[in-house]
């Protein structure tokens, strides 16, 4: 029943959106005014967060502000000092009518779509490389008939435009981002990303002692372990092979202090806490996760992309291949895992193992991890932001 009505609910949800998509054509466009948005309205974070700082810096004679789909979230921004807009005021609607050019780092769920015709879309993504299969086309296919007509209608919106530019790392990133989902950008260009002008400040920061190195002792190592999302209720990285004694041990005698952070959207959301010694479970939003990149000594992860993220910092990262076949099955990937700049790990004693390895023995992918960092960042000089802003102000001839 409840399946049934979201059905309906959608259908009439798309025919509302082009109508509406239709008559905003009609109102002028501003081209000195710029909306950006991030993860669904929800956070302030990502590509487009650092653009939209760099703007507020550098740029005041373009007029900017943030989508928030929550109104605690736009009170909140508000605070924070972000001329932040909560999407469904009338007197917002007026403002996203009147713009010329959004920035988006999610897609189409960032912004007001109906809102958007005849002005531009930027996509700047919320990842530099995917390691799991991102096409929405491909992810229907493994559904059956009905499934497949139920997705359909439930985000039909997403067919009403295409974005018309994507801002890519490299020409080696565009070409593992790029899907046939008919709503991908049209034109691709490669800039650089916000994000990584941010993450390479960071990592010429002196002494940076932000967050994790307050709980971590003095000359002893952190390491973090960001596993991705997953759609299996029954899924929990301490089933493989994970002993508390044994864990204590290792990390006591090689002063290794891990700290957690689970997906925000998993599935399953009881996974034990345990109360070990340099053992912290921890809660990263999208913000801190880049502060808390910057600090650690060493990356774990399995399918995230976040793994890209880190390179930037040239530290060893381990890739837990827990359920490995599983996954597969379920989500897929789009390239070859063994090749993954970074030892494989099928259970908690290779993580371990691999741990002191890396850090204590022999950094043996270091050589692959230089070869990834030049195919994913060779724009290195910290001014992607610029290259950026100037493009699409030479666009709109501001």
């Amino acid at each position: 029943m409840k399946k049934f009505l979201i059905f309906f609910f959608s259908l009439f949800q798309i025919i509302f959106i082009i109508f509406l998509y239709f008559l905003s054509g009609f109102r002028p466009k501003r081209k000195n005014l710029w909306g950006f948005g991030s993860l669904a309205g929800k956070e302030f974070r990502g590509n487009s967060k650092y653009l939209y700082k760099y703007l507020e810096k550098n740029h005041k004679e373009i007029e900017i502000y943030w989508i928030a789909k929550s109104r605690k979230e736009n009170l909140k921004l508000k605070k924070q000092g972000v001329n932040s807009l909560y999407a469904y005021d009338l007197n917002s609607l007026k403002k996203i009518s009147s713009t010329s050019l959004f920035f988006c780092t999610h897609g189409f769920v960032d912004l007001v779509l109906a809102l958007t015709r005849k002005a531009q879309i930027i996509m700047l993504g919320h990842m530099t490389y995917s390691i799991k299969n991102n096409s929405r086309k491909d992810f229907l296919k493994r559904k059956n008939f009905f499934d497949r007509i139920f997705e359909f209608v439930k985000f039909g919106y997403f067919y009403i435009r295409k974005i018309d530019f994507g801002i890519y790392s490299s020409k080696f990133s565009k070409e593992n981002l790029i899907t046939q989902d008919e709503w991908y950008p049209r034109e691709k260009m490669i800039f650089g990303l916000p994000k990584s002008d941010y993450l390479l400040l960071l990592k010429n920061e002196k002494n940076s002692n932000k967050f994790l190195k307050k709980k971590t002792p003095e000359k002893e190592k952190i390491i973090l372990f960001l596993p991705t999302r997953r759609n299996n209720k029954n899924f929990n990285i301490f089933n493989y092979g994970f002993s508390p004694k044994k864990f204590e041990n290792f990390a006591e005698t090689n002063k290794c202090n891990f700290f957690i952070s689970h997906h925000p959207t998993n599935v399953n959301t009881d996974i034990p806490i345990y109360d070990l010694k340099k053992l912290y479970m921890i809660n990263l939003d999208g913000n801190l996760i880049d502060v808390a990149l910057n600090e650690a000594d060493l990356l774990i992860t399995d399918y995230s992309s976040i793994f890209a993220d880190f390179l930037v910092f040239n530290k060893p990262i381990i890739f837990a291949k827990f359920d490995h076949e599983n996954y597969i099955n379920e989500t897929g990937i789009k390239i070859d895992y063994e090749k993954l700049p970074g030892p494989k790990a099928n259970n908690w004693d290779e993580i371990l193992f691999n741990v002191k390895e890396s850090l204590y023995v022999n950094d043996s992918f270091s050589k692959e991890r230089e070869n990834w960092i030049n195919n994913l960042y060779y724009i290195k000089d910290g001014k992607n932001c610029k290259r950026i802003v100037n493009h699409f102000k030479d666009f709109k001839k501001i």
